[in-house]
């Protein structure tokens, strides 16, 4: 009598464990939880993402000023403006990755956070190459390559910006957390995208909106992964 009920009970949290664990497979990831931490924040915080996605206008409409007024320089100064806005821009993507890590870690973030990690820029944006050289040259070979590359590498921002990773050690942690969530992490990246496309279709005006939005949710998204 003693055997079937040990038995029986070792049965039963054995069910337990194999259920815990393929929740945990299968649902690592919550948009509820995501969109409920986004949007209020984004509705506290709109005045700080305003004046980050500002600035990097303002940095924007400076670039083509310089490279108008300097076209009888020559392509030099093209390349060289160019260069210097993308790192700047690169700089700036970092310092909002921050800020909104902060807010969903309950920090207090400020203006002056964005400026905070200039120094990123360059390591930044050589990732940010390489990303996007990934997908582009897997899509345009056979399509699967390019949407697994950029399932499994999407994270690779926060990974750089928390531990200030390099470049290759940010993408190695990116891949350990989107293992068994590739799909998910593409599915969610290509919903965002199709947002701020609309975003951008209404005079740019959308962006205001959809750009942090997006950011938070995938903050939101990338807290619950390295929580597992």
């Amino acid at each position: 009598m003693r055997r079937a009920e040990f038995r029986a009970n070792e049965r039963l949290r054995a069910t337990n464990r194999n259920e815990s664990g393929q929740q945990v497979k299968h649902n690592p990831i919550s948009i509820g939880q995501a969109i409920n931490f986004a949007w209020p924040i984004f509705k506290k915080r709109y005045g700080l993402f305003t004046a980050i996605l500002l600035t990097m206008l303002g940095a924007w409409v400076a670039l083509e000023v310089v490279v108008i007024a300097g076209q009888r320089m020559g392509i030099l100064l093209w390349a060289v403006a160019h260069l210097v806005f993308f790192v700047f821009f690169a700089g700036i993507e970092v310092g909002f990755l921050q800020i909104c890590l902060a807010l969903y870690d309950g920090g207090e973030p400020t203006f002056a956070d964005a400026f905070t990690h200039l120094a990123l820029g360059p390591k930044f944006l050589a990732s940010q190459m390489i990303y996007l050289l990934m997908v582009v040259v897997g899509i345009a070979l056979l399509v699967v390559p390019g949407v697994y590359a950029g399932g499994r590498y999407a994270l690779f921002g926060f990974c750089m910006v928390t531990s200030e990773a390099d470049l290759i050690r940010s993408f190695q942690q990116s891949a350990i957390l989107s293992e068994s969530v590739k799909a998910r992490l593409l599915a969610i990246y290509f919903s965002l995208l199709i947002i701020n496309v609309l975003g951008a279709s209404l005079l740019g005006l959308g962006l205001f909106v959809t750009f942090p939005l997006s950011v938070l949710m995938m903050t939101a998204v990338y807290r619950q992964l390295s929580a597992r």
